[in-house]
C-alpha cells in the first residue's frame, strides 16, 4: 500500500463511521487525515472542532501540519476550532462539537479523563494514537459508542515502504557482583537517635536481627552492583505482592518507589556506556532518551530538555533549525513532537509496556537510515522489557553493538 492508497482508506473510514481510531505507525500521516477529515463536514453550517492535544508545546506542532496539509481552515471563518491539553479537556463539558480529534488519545485512559468523555458531545470522534490498550478501547467505546479501529503496525509500514527498514542495535550490559563499590541503607527508629553502623552484605542480619541492641540503626551494606539490584528487587516485589492483596495506596507507593529507585541506579550504571556511544555519533543528529532528569542534565548539559526547565521550546527550535545536532530528553518527547533530520537515537531507559518505545522510536524512524541503540542489563527487568518490545521486530533489523560497524 502506498500513500495515495492510504489516503484513499482514511477518506473511506472517516466517511463511513462516526467514531474513529487510527491507530497508525509514525509517518503513516495519522495528523493530516484528521485535518483533511474536516473538510467532510457540510460546508453550509458553523463547524466546532475541539482538538484535544497532550501538551501545550504540541500547539505549534498542529499548527505547522494545518499549514502544511489544509491552511485554508485555520483562515476559514466557517470553522471554530479549539484547541486544549487533556488537563483542560474538563472545561469543555456539554459543549457541542461537529468533530472531537483526541491526539495521542491513549492519554484518555484515566478513570477521570473517561468520566469527563461522557460530558463530551459530538457528531464524529476521531482518536490519534500510534497504539492503544484494548481496554482503554473498550471502555471510550461504551463511552461513545462503537469505534472503528485502523491499524497500521510498524512493520506494515515498513514493508509498504512508508518508512525505511531501521537498524536496532542492542549493547547488553552486566551488573557485577565480585567488586564491593555499591551500598544498600537500611533505616529504623527514631531519627534524632540514630546509630550508624557499616558492614558487608554477610553480616546484614547481625545487626538488623537485633533490635534490643540497636533499636536505632542507620545500617549501611558495602555490596556489589547485582547485591544492590537484588535487594532493590526483593524490596519492589514484596511491596508489589502486599499491594496486589490490599491494594493500599500507601503500599503503591512503597511498590513504586523502588521501582524507581532501580530504574535511576541502573541508569546511572549505564553513564559511560551511553558516553562512549553518543562519542561515536560525532556529526550526526541524534537524540538520546535518558533516565531521569540529573542524567539528561549530566549527559547533555544545555542540549537537555525536561520538566524542569523553562527554555524547552527554544532548545527544540535550536535543533530544528540545526543550530544544535543533539537533544537528550526525559519522556516528554516521545511523542507528538515534530523533529526535523534525526538520524541516530539512543534508549538508556527501556519501559514496562511496548508504548514508550514506539513512541521514542518513531522520533527516530523518519530519517532515510535510521539507528536505534539501546542500552540494557542482561539478566535483569531490562532484558524482560527489551524482550516484549522487540516482540514483534523482525530480527533481521537487530544487531549487537560488538559486531556493528
Amino acid at each position: 500500500m502506498n500513500r495515495e492508497e492510504i489516503d484513499a482508506l482514511a477518506k473511506n473510514i472517516l466517511l463511513e463511521h462516526k467514531n474513529i481510531l487510527l491507530q497508525w505507525a509514525t509517518g503513516c500521516g495519522k495528523t493530516k487525515q484528521a485535518i483533511q477529515a474536516i473538510d467532510l463536514l457540510d460546508k453550509n453550517k458553523v463547524n466546532r472542532i475541539l482538538i484535544v492535544i497532550a501538551e501545550r508545546a504540541h500547539r505549534k506542532n498542529w499548527t505547522e501540519e494545518f499549514k502544511k496539509w489544509n491552511n485554508s481552515i485555520l483562515d476559514n471563518l466557517n470553522y471554530d476550532i479549539t484547541m486544549v491539553c487533556y488537563d483542560s479537556l474538563h472545561h469543555h463539558q456539554n459543549e457541542h462539537f461537529d468533530i472531537v480529534i483526541f491526539d495521542e488519545s491513549h492519554h484518555l485512559g484515566t478513570d477521570i479523563r473517561l468520566d469527563i468523555l461522557r460530558n463530551i458531545i459530538s457528531d464524529k470522534f476521531i482518536l490519534l494514537s500510534a497504539t492503544m490498550n484494548q481496554n482503554i478501547i473498550d471502555e471510550i467505546s461504551k463511552i461513545i459508542g462503537n469505534v472503528f479501529v485502523s491499524t497500521i503496525t510498524l512493520q506494515q509500514a515498513i514493508d509498504w515502504g512508508i518508512i525505511p527498514e531501521p537498524k536496532i542495535i542492542l549493547i547488553p550490559l552486566t551488573l557485577d557482583n565480585k567488586i564491593t563499590n555499591q551500598e544498600i541503607e537500611e533505616v529504623r527508629g527514631k531519627k534524632d537517635k540514630l546509630v550508624t553502623v557499616k558492614c558487608s552484605v554477610a553480616e546484614k542480619w547481625k545487626y538488623i536481627k537485633d533490635k534490643k541492641k540497636y533499636p536505632n540503626l542507620r545500617l549501611i551494606i558495602s555490596c556489589t552492583e547485582r547485591q544492590k539490584y537484588n535487594d532493590l528487587e526483593v524490596k519492589m516485589d514484596y511491596y508489589r505482592r502486599l499491594f496486589n492483596m490490599r491494594h493500599s495506596e500507601s503500599l503503591k507507593n512503597k511498590m513504586l518507589q523502588y521501582g524507581s529507585q532501580r530504574k535511576i541506579f541502573l541508569g546511572q550504571l549505564k553513564d559511560a556506556k551511553a558516553k562512549e556511544i553518543i562519542s561515536s555519533f560525532e556529526g550526526s543528529r541524534y537524540i538520546c532518551f535518558c533516565s531521569n532528569i540529573e542524567q539528561a542534565d549530566r549527559l547533555g548539559g544545555s542540549n537537555s530538555i525536561h520538566s524542569k526547565k523553562e527554555n524547552t521550546q527554544q532548545i527544540i527550535d535550536m535543533f530544528n533549525n540545526k543550530e544544535i545536532n543533539s537533544l537528550y530528553v526525559v519522556g516528554m518527547l516521545k511523542e507528538g513532537q515534530n523533529l526535523n533530520e534525526i538520524e541516530k537515537g539512543l534508549i538508556i531507559q527501556l519501559d514496562g509496556t511496548t508504548l514508550p518505545f514506539i513512541q521514542k522510536s518513531g522520533r527516530i524512524l523518519r530519517s532515510e537510515n535510521p539507528e536505534i541503540y539501546i542500552i540494557y542489563f542482561a539478566g535483569t527487568q531490562d532484558e524482560v522489557y527489551l524482550n516484549r518490545v522487540l516482540e514483534h521486530i523482525n530480527p533481521e533489523y537487530i544487531s549487537y553493538y560488538e559486531n556493528h560497524n
